[in-house]
């Protein structure tokens, strides 16, 4: 399955027992001074190459700013919008983007851009799906642009929504009025307007003869915009598939309270304790919403659409948080028992190949992949501690160890 990746830049045109090992010093070479406490072992010996193996605070105090938490805001919301496959299985591809006030503007055209800033735009979160692997761009611009003629030799059904939060409702409901009679001025004397008969306050319009409808609603504090496609101009379909996101998404909106400017400020930067415990060679901070973020499980896989495929483990194994980390990505699940069973079935499954685990690194388990790419390294091996599990990969068998070795023991010292 395709990995997960932000949306181009056209996009929207228009408890277990026993303490852990002390650590007084870390990352010069393999050895680590501290006491072993009984009930682990003892982390001084284990080979960790190069890698510290402080946790996070250690090295690194988030300190609240607003950018920061327009990042941290949009991560929120991710966790409470729609996936492809909560309506549709077939619709298992996608693409997504994160954003704060300023980076959203360059995703919009230059006539709708002021709209969002006169409003007070905050935040948002862009998320598409689709039927068709090979469809990337999730185009919403008009039927003579090269680039949307171009995808739609693919046929898609898909659907690409951005969710932005205003300051009130009064703004929200103003500026989904604008943008739409902005995007509508493009080329008025070719779009026609369409309503929803289910929702009569959303502003809905499509160019007859382009497989594509865009509708926008305001509810309460955010603003839904939405474009979906089908295979041929059938206005029943896009309307019907239009109807059918926005049945799926809105109540899910209706259950997240929008933040106020000072919340969105005062936000945690760790809400899950996941990414304190992650691998982190550089000793970089965060958030950024692809290597220092913590997200639920539906965000999560908004952001890495190649782990949906086993969907099931995550919610049998009872995951609450993932975080993903410069270096390794860490799961938290319910209890001990939960981070066992998604451990046992993590590498279960075409497409893994057993690799020797490391010596001495308690409930490690190795892989080598068959597939690989910029997201995907040779090996991963699996570290479990507790109720966490963690990955990290490299192209290295020896150097994956190493990795694995310091995961442990950064593990064992943010207890």
């Amino acid at each position: 399955m395709m990995q997960g990746k932000p949306l181009r830049k056209y996009l929207f045109g228009a408890a277990a027992v026993g303490l852990a090992a002390a650590v007084l010093v870390s990352t010069g070479n393999s050895r680590i001074d501290g006491t072993a406490i009984a009930g682990e072992i003892d982390v001084r010996t284990l080979d960790v190459g190069k890698y510290p193996v402080l946790p996070v605070s250690a090295y690194y105090e988030y300190r609240n700013d607003f950018s920061y938490g327009q990042r941290l805001a949009s991560m929120r919301l991710a966790d409470s919008l729609l996936l492809g496959t909560d309506i549709d299985a077939t619709l298992k591809y996608g693409d997504w983007d994160s954003f704060t006030a300023d980076t959203l503007l360059s995703s919009f055209s230059d006539s709708v851009q002021p709209a969002l800033k006169e409003h007070k735009l905050l935040y948002g979160f862009a998320t598409g799906s689709t039927d068709i692997e090979d469809y990337e761009s999730f185009v919403l611009s008009p039927g003579d642009d090269a680039v949307a003629d171009y995808q739609r030799q693919y046929r898609p059904t898909f659907f690409g929504m951005s969710v932005m939060q205003f300051p009130d409702a009064a703004a929200a409901a103003s500026a989904a009025e604008v943008i739409e009679r902005l995007d509508f001025e493009v080329a008025p004397d070719q779009n026609q307007r369409v309503s929803l008969d289910k929702y009569p306050s959303a502003h809905s319009h499509w160019r007859p003869g382009v497989p594509t409808l865009g509708s926008i609603v305001a509810r309460g504090n955010y603003v839904v915009n939405l474009q979906v496609g089908k295979p041929t101009p059938d206005l029943a379909a896009l309307t019907a598939l239009a109807t059918q996101v926005l049945d799926a998404q809105l109540p899910r909106l209706d259950k997240l309270p929008p933040l106020t400017p000072t919340e969105v400020l005062m936000l945690n930067n760790d809400p899950g304790g996941v990414l304190e415990r992650a691998l982190n060679s550089q000793r970089l901070g965060g958030p950024e919403p692809e290597h220092s973020a913590s997200y639920g499980l539906q965000g999560y896989f908004h952001v890495r659409r190649d782990s949906f495929a086993q969907r099931d483990l995550y919610q049998n194994s009872g995951v609450e948080k993932v975080g993903i980390g410069w270096d390794a990505t860490v799961i938290r699940t319910r209890d001990a028992a939960g981070a066992e069973q998604f451990q046992t079935g993590l590498f279960d499954g075409p497409g893994f190949i057993h690799a020797d685990a490391p010596t001495n690194v308690p409930d490690t388990t190795c892989t080598e992949n068959e597939v690989t790419s910029a997201y995907v390294k040779r090996f991963t091996c699996s570290v479990r501690y507790r109720q966490f599990v963690a990955t990290v990969s490299s192209d290295q068998l020896h150097d994956t160890h190493q990795r694995a070795a310091a995961q442990y023991a950064t593990f064992a010292n943010a207890q």
